[in-house]
Protein backbone atom coordinates (compact mmCIF):
# COMPACT_ATOMS: atom_id res chain seq x y z
CA UNK A 1 0.00 0.00 0.00
CA UNK A 2 0.89 3.38 -0.49
CA UNK A 3 -0.16 7.00 0.32
CA UNK A 4 -0.23 9.67 -2.12
CA UNK A 5 -1.17 12.96 -0.93
CA UNK A 6 -1.43 15.97 -4.36
CA UNK A 7 -2.51 19.51 -4.81
CA UNK A 8 -5.39 20.05 -7.00
CA UNK A 9 -4.68 22.71 -9.10
CA UNK A 10 -2.03 22.62 -11.84
CA UNK A 11 -1.42 19.11 -10.66
CA UNK A 12 -4.36 16.77 -10.41
CA UNK A 13 -6.84 19.71 -12.17
CA UNK A 14 -6.01 22.07 -15.51
CA UNK A 15 -8.47 25.00 -16.09
CA UNK A 16 -7.89 24.57 -20.05
CA UNK A 17 -6.23 20.72 -20.59
CA UNK A 18 -8.83 18.35 -20.54
CA UNK A 19 -6.96 15.40 -22.17
CA UNK A 20 -4.41 15.68 -19.02
CA UNK A 21 -7.00 16.00 -16.68
CA UNK A 22 -8.67 13.07 -17.91
CA UNK A 23 -5.50 10.92 -17.74
CA UNK A 24 -5.07 12.45 -14.09
CA UNK A 25 -8.63 11.39 -13.24
CA UNK A 26 -8.22 8.26 -14.53
CA UNK A 27 -5.08 7.43 -13.16
CA UNK A 28 -6.23 8.28 -9.08
CA UNK A 29 -9.06 5.98 -10.38
CA UNK A 30 -6.77 3.11 -10.61
CA UNK A 31 -3.97 4.47 -7.68
CA UNK A 32 -7.22 3.84 -5.26
CA UNK A 33 -8.71 0.65 -6.66
CA UNK A 34 -5.60 -0.94 -5.90
CA UNK A 35 -5.75 -0.18 -1.72
CA UNK A 36 -3.89 2.57 -1.72
CA UNK A 37 -4.92 5.92 0.00
CA UNK A 38 -5.58 9.02 -1.90
CA UNK A 39 -5.43 12.65 -0.57
CA UNK A 40 -6.12 15.68 -1.86
CA UNK A 41 -4.40 18.50 -0.57
CA UNK A 42 -5.14 22.21 -1.18
CA UNK A 43 -5.54 25.79 -0.61
CA UNK A 44 -9.39 25.94 -2.11
CA UNK A 45 -11.97 25.48 0.96
CA UNK A 46 -14.80 22.08 1.26
CA UNK A 47 -17.23 23.56 -0.58
CA UNK A 48 -15.67 24.46 -3.69
CA UNK A 49 -13.26 21.52 -3.78
CA UNK A 50 -16.18 19.20 -4.19
CA UNK A 51 -18.18 20.60 -6.62
CA UNK A 52 -15.18 19.60 -8.93
CA UNK A 53 -14.64 15.80 -7.31
CA UNK A 54 -18.47 15.38 -7.37
CA UNK A 55 -18.74 16.07 -11.59
CA UNK A 56 -15.36 14.19 -12.15
CA UNK A 57 -16.04 11.61 -10.42
CA UNK A 58 -12.52 11.73 -8.49
CA UNK A 59 -12.29 9.55 -5.32
CA UNK A 60 -10.49 10.31 -2.08
CA UNK A 61 -9.43 9.27 1.28
CA UNK A 62 -8.66 12.26 2.60
CA UNK A 63 -9.19 15.88 1.74
CA UNK A 64 -7.02 18.60 3.01
CA UNK A 65 -8.70 21.95 2.32
CA UNK A 66 -7.88 25.29 3.03
CA UNK A 67 -3.73 25.00 3.08
CA UNK A 68 -4.51 22.61 5.75
CA UNK A 69 -6.73 24.18 8.17
CA UNK A 70 -9.39 21.50 7.54
CA UNK A 71 -8.82 18.24 7.36
CA UNK A 72 -11.70 15.89 6.11
CA UNK A 73 -12.02 12.03 6.01
CA UNK A 74 -14.19 9.97 2.92
CA UNK A 75 -17.34 10.67 4.35
CA UNK A 76 -16.43 14.10 4.08
CA UNK A 77 -16.65 14.61 8.18
CA UNK A 78 -14.49 16.86 8.92
CA UNK A 79 -11.18 15.50 11.74
CA UNK A 80 -9.59 18.88 12.16
CA UNK A 81 -9.92 22.61 12.36
CA UNK A 82 -7.65 25.41 12.83
CA UNK A 83 -9.21 28.48 13.47
CA UNK A 84 -7.75 31.79 13.10
CA UNK A 85 -8.80 33.64 16.32
CA UNK A 86 -10.98 36.56 16.79
CA UNK A 87 -8.09 38.93 17.94
CA UNK A 88 -6.09 37.80 14.66
CA UNK A 89 -8.75 38.47 12.53
CA UNK A 90 -9.67 41.85 14.03
CA UNK A 91 -6.20 42.67 13.69
CA UNK A 92 -5.55 41.60 9.86
CA UNK A 93 -9.21 43.49 9.17
CA UNK A 94 -7.71 46.33 10.55
CA UNK A 95 -5.20 46.12 8.02
CA UNK A 96 -6.60 45.18 4.92
CA UNK A 97 -9.46 47.84 5.52
CA UNK A 98 -6.89 50.79 5.88
CA UNK A 99 -5.22 49.51 2.71
CA UNK A 100 -8.83 49.40 0.82
CA UNK A 101 -8.21 45.78 0.28
CA UNK A 102 -11.32 43.72 -1.50
CA UNK A 103 -11.27 40.75 0.94
CA UNK A 104 -13.64 38.17 2.71
CA UNK A 105 -13.60 35.53 5.80
CA UNK A 106 -13.84 32.38 4.55
CA UNK A 107 -15.18 29.08 7.41
CA UNK A 108 -13.92 26.45 5.36
CA UNK A 109 -17.26 25.91 3.44
CA UNK A 110 -18.17 29.27 2.68
CA UNK A 111 -17.78 33.21 3.01
CA UNK A 112 -18.60 33.80 6.94
CA UNK A 113 -19.25 37.12 8.65
CA UNK A 114 -18.36 35.55 12.16
CA UNK A 115 -15.10 35.78 13.35
CA UNK A 116 -15.22 32.68 15.31
CA UNK A 117 -15.91 30.48 12.70
CA UNK A 118 -13.07 31.68 10.47
CA UNK A 119 -10.39 29.75 9.10
CA UNK A 120 -8.93 31.77 6.33
CA UNK A 121 -8.96 35.38 5.55
CA UNK A 122 -8.43 36.10 1.40
CA UNK A 123 -7.93 38.98 -0.51
CA UNK A 124 -8.92 39.00 -4.45
CA UNK A 125 -5.87 40.38 -5.82
CA UNK A 126 -4.21 39.42 -9.12
CA UNK A 127 -1.76 42.05 -9.63
CA UNK A 128 1.62 40.53 -8.54
CA UNK A 129 3.57 43.30 -7.15
CA UNK A 130 0.39 44.29 -4.89
CA UNK A 131 0.35 40.92 -4.00
CA UNK A 132 3.64 41.18 -2.53
CA UNK A 133 2.98 44.18 -1.16
CA UNK A 134 0.06 43.10 1.43
CA UNK A 135 1.89 39.75 2.30
CA UNK A 136 5.23 41.94 3.20
CA UNK A 137 2.87 44.41 5.17
CA UNK A 138 0.85 41.88 6.94
CA UNK A 139 3.97 39.86 7.32
CA UNK A 140 5.53 42.87 9.08
CA UNK A 141 2.36 43.64 11.77
CA UNK A 142 1.23 40.26 12.74
CA UNK A 143 2.11 36.93 12.91
CA UNK A 144 0.16 34.99 10.58
CA UNK A 145 1.04 32.44 7.42
CA UNK A 146 0.54 34.67 4.88
CA UNK A 147 0.96 33.69 0.50
CA UNK A 148 0.33 34.75 -3.00
CA UNK A 149 -1.97 32.74 -5.33
CA UNK A 150 -2.58 32.66 -8.36
CA UNK A 151 -5.67 35.08 -7.68
CA UNK A 152 -5.71 36.01 -3.91
CA UNK A 153 -3.44 36.94 -1.04
CA UNK A 154 -4.30 33.91 1.56
CA UNK A 155 -4.18 34.61 5.36
CA UNK A 156 -4.23 31.57 7.61
CA UNK A 157 -3.35 30.48 11.29
CA UNK A 158 0.68 30.29 11.88
CA UNK A 159 0.88 27.02 12.62
CA UNK A 160 -0.99 25.72 9.57
CA UNK A 161 0.35 24.94 5.94
CA UNK A 162 0.28 21.40 4.28
CA UNK A 163 3.25 19.73 6.03
CA UNK A 164 1.84 20.09 9.33
CA UNK A 165 -1.26 19.12 8.17
CA UNK A 166 -0.16 16.03 6.90
CA UNK A 167 1.65 15.31 9.99
CA UNK A 168 -1.83 15.64 11.96
CA UNK A 169 -3.59 13.57 9.39
CA UNK A 170 -0.87 10.44 9.86
CA UNK A 171 -1.29 11.06 13.65
CA UNK A 172 -4.39 11.30 13.84
CA UNK A 173 -5.14 8.20 11.28
CA UNK A 174 -2.53 6.26 12.45
CA UNK A 175 -0.89 6.02 9.10
CA UNK A 176 2.72 4.98 8.41
CA UNK A 177 4.95 7.28 7.38
CA UNK A 178 7.58 5.44 4.98
CA UNK A 179 4.04 5.05 2.58
CA UNK A 180 3.49 9.00 2.42
CA UNK A 181 4.86 10.31 -1.11
CA UNK A 182 3.34 14.00 -1.89
CA UNK A 183 3.23 15.97 -5.08
CA UNK A 184 2.72 19.53 -6.18
CA UNK A 185 3.71 22.86 -8.19
CA UNK A 186 3.52 26.16 -6.14
CA UNK A 187 5.25 27.73 -3.55
CA UNK A 188 2.33 26.27 -0.59
CA UNK A 189 3.71 22.61 -1.50
CA UNK A 190 7.30 24.05 -0.48
CA UNK A 191 7.06 22.69 3.39
CA UNK A 192 5.27 19.54 2.44
CA UNK A 193 7.79 18.46 -0.75
CA UNK A 194 10.71 18.91 1.62
CA UNK A 195 9.54 17.43 4.57
CA UNK A 196 8.07 14.17 2.60
CA UNK A 197 9.36 12.17 -0.41
CA UNK A 198 7.98 13.55 -3.96
CA UNK A 199 8.16 14.99 -6.96
CA UNK A 200 7.10 18.18 -8.95
CA UNK A 201 5.14 18.95 -11.65
CA UNK A 202 7.65 19.79 -14.44
CA UNK A 203 6.01 23.48 -14.77
CA UNK A 204 6.21 24.51 -11.05
CA UNK A 205 6.77 27.58 -9.30
CA UNK A 206 10.54 28.83 -8.97
CA UNK A 207 11.44 28.23 -5.08
CA UNK A 208 10.95 24.59 -5.54
CA UNK A 209 13.99 24.64 -7.64
CA UNK A 210 16.12 24.21 -4.51
CA UNK A 211 14.53 21.09 -3.26
CA UNK A 212 16.09 18.76 -6.08
CA UNK A 213 12.71 16.92 -6.37
CA UNK A 214 12.03 14.38 -9.24
CA UNK A 215 10.14 16.45 -12.20
CA UNK A 216 7.42 14.58 -13.34
CA UNK A 217 4.91 15.82 -16.72
CA UNK A 218 1.98 14.97 -14.83
CA UNK A 219 0.22 13.74 -11.74
CA UNK A 220 -0.19 10.29 -13.70
CA UNK A 221 2.91 9.95 -14.74
CA UNK A 222 4.21 10.04 -11.07
CA UNK A 223 0.98 7.71 -9.88
CA UNK A 224 2.41 5.42 -12.56
CA UNK A 225 6.20 5.63 -11.07
CA UNK A 226 4.55 4.92 -7.58
CA UNK A 227 2.27 1.64 -9.12
CA UNK A 228 5.56 0.09 -11.30
CA UNK A 229 8.68 0.92 -9.20
CA UNK A 230 10.31 -1.44 -10.90
CA UNK A 231 9.89 0.00 -14.65
CA UNK A 232 11.19 3.06 -13.54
Amino acid sequence: MKILASDFDNTIYYLDNEEKNEKNFEAIRKFVSYGNIFCIITGRNFTDLKQYLTKYNIPYSYLVCEDGAQIFNNMDYCINTTYLSRGEIERIEEILKEEGCDYYLDDGYNKTEFLDDCVKVVVRCTDQEEKERIVSLVKSKIDVHIYASRRHVNIIHKSVNKKYALKTLMNLEELDYHLLHVIGDNDNDYEMLKEFDGAVIKEHHKVLDELGKKEVDSLSDYIEILMNPKKN
